[in-house]
């Protein structure tokens, strides 16, 4: 189905409003009309096809949020051609693992990491850069304004609704992240949902604040704005007091971020002394939104929902409607989205009653189909009805509101970026005088969660936070290194001698 892949759907809104601002980079203040979009990515999609990039392969790179991003999607849409947005905030371990998990025919970067991709295995693989190098060059790339040099006439849309256009990294319970492929048609479904279920219209202006390598960045209204017709602004990267700026300047109808970075927004002195007569809604997804924050937004008239979601779900499954947004607790995440069905399941995988919990599943256009290159693990995950097991705990009551509980893998959730404890246990059990380790989820005000270590060592003798946290710089990306440490004597073992993680957190944790 043509009519579902985003490169086509860019050519009839620049054939339908040509003139139209599309995106708009406040980092620059550079608008880019639908017919300019049309025109470059008609252009990259060329110079790829010259360079023998061709439907089925792969694409990655790493990108802030920036229009080049989104005139190479845009063309790899066309070709037929996944992208893979990478996480630039990952240790240089874990984006080289990344890469050859991709095993991309082009990597794709901006300028200010060079240093980074310096440190990357990219010999083999053709390099381009968006832009000037912060600082001495030091790899041998080719300069991404010579793709605009390539004719801009219309190319031939790839008929490719199954195939994937993007793959996005979600972590792992093992620690190594998974890539998730989301098809044309996944995006197609995902976009319409948002479109129907958040009353998107042509009228409409969002601020991309969080990143395109989430999936809620990239899917929760970035797409569907873009998709109706609408005003992107891409903000680089997120500044609180910025936000509200461009919200002001611009008249942002709707936006997106997690709570974590709403809550930080709220905390600015006079906030809601700016103009935001033009706001009509915010959404809050990633971890619960607190009553207060729903409170703070109702103040100035302005509904906060939570919206629920994973990287397997191209994000949006279930969303808390405005008129149920302040009557409902935070883990209360609404009801599915139109093109998404739920059910919660016992042990055994059966449907749970209302008002029971159990395991949360999802099935539907917008749902993977697994991972890549990971087939034991897509089994364990997917069913063969094609439902797909969350690992979340929750529940549904007799109206039909989701109530999320809780996580089944203990996934600790800081500032909307998802850690996984084995995956930061893994790297501590590498420093040769640690012993035993247990890492979970400490609340915090702040971040929603931190990452907290309770640790032995061989000598009994505590290691100092300045030479664990140098020793994990390479190892792991800052955010999922622990902001608390205890050292102690021993840990608690069940009578086979296995670990009890949940006496640790009973002894150690603030709960």
């Amino acid at each position: 189905m043509q009519q579902s892949n985003f490169g086509y759907i860019l050519r009839k809104k620049s054939s339908g409003q040509p003139d139209d601002v599309a995106i708009v980079e406040q980092a620059t203040r550079n608008e880019h009309t639908y017919s300019e979009l049309e025109k470059r990515s008609n252009a990259v999609a060329r110079e790829l096809a010259a360079r023998g990039v061709e439907s089925g392969d792969r694409v990655c790179g790493l990108f802030r949020n920036s229009v080049e991003f989104f005139e190479l999607f845009f063309a790899t849409c066309k070709l037929g051609v996944a992208i893979a947005p990478f996480n630039y905030r990952l240790a240089t371990d874990e984006l080289a693992y990344l890469q050859g998990d991709v095993d991309p025919e082009l990597f794709v970067y901006e300028g200010t990491f060079e240093e980074t991709v310096a440190d990357l295995p990219t010999a083999d693989v053709e390099t381009v850069r968006i832009g000037e190098a912060d600082g001495k060059t030091r790899v041998d790339a080719d300069d991404w304004a010579t793709f605009y040099d390539r004719d801009a006439t219309e190319v031939a849309v790839a008929d490719v609704f199954e195939d994937p256009a993007v793959i996005l990294y979600t972590s792992g319970s093992t620690g190594r992240p998974k890539g998730v492929p989301l098809s044309h048609k996944n995006l197609f479904f995902s976009s319409v949902s948002y479109i129907v279920d958040t009353e998107l219209d042509s009228d409409d202006v969002t601020v991309t604040s969080s990143p395109i390598f989430h999936v809620g960045g990239l899917n929760i209204l970035t797409l569907p704005v873009l998709h109706t017709g609408g005003t992107v602004i891409l903000q680089q990267q997120f500044e609180p007091e910025e936000t509200w700026e461009i919200m002001a300047n611009y008249g942002v109808t709707k936006m997106f971020a997690v709570p974590t970075m709403l809550n930080t927004m709220t905390g600015v002195d006079g906030w809601q002394d700016h103009d935001l007569d033009a706001l009509e809604l915010v959404i809050g997804g990633g971890e619960p939104v607190p009553s207060e924050l729903k409170e703070s937004f109702d103040e100035v008239g302005v509904p906060c929902v939570a919206a629920y979601g994973l990287t397997e779900t191209t994000d949006g499954s279930l969303f808390l409607r405005p008129e149920h947004a302040m009557d409902k607790p935070a883990k209360c995440n609404g009801r599915t989205f139109t093109h998404v069905d739920a059910k919660i399941v016992d042990e055994h995988g059966d449907e749970c009653p209302p008002g029971e919990a159990g395991e949360l599943l999802h099935r539907g256009p917008t749902v993977a189909d697994g991972y890549l290159g990971r087939p034991e693990e897509t089994a364990q995950a997917w069913d063969e009805d094609g439902w797909f097991y969350t690992g979340d705990i929750a529940e549904k009551d007799q109206e039909g509101f989701y109530h999320i509980h809780g996580r089944m893998d203990d996934m600790i959730i800081t500032g909307g970026e998802n850690v996984y404890p084995g995956e930061v246990e893994e790297a501590l059990y590498s420093h040769d005088d640690v012993d035993q380790v247990v890492v979970f989820g400490e609340p915090d005000e702040k971040w929603g969660e931190i990452v907290k270590a309770v640790v032995t060592t061989v000598d009994g003798q505590p290691i100092s936070d300045d030479e664990l946290d140098a020793f994990l710089e390479d190892r792991l990306a800052r955010f999922k290194r622990p902001k608390e440490l205890v050292f102690t004597d021993s840990l608690p073992k069940s009578g086979t001698g296995k670990i009890e993680r949940q006496a640790i957190v009973d002894r150690h944790g603030s709960n």
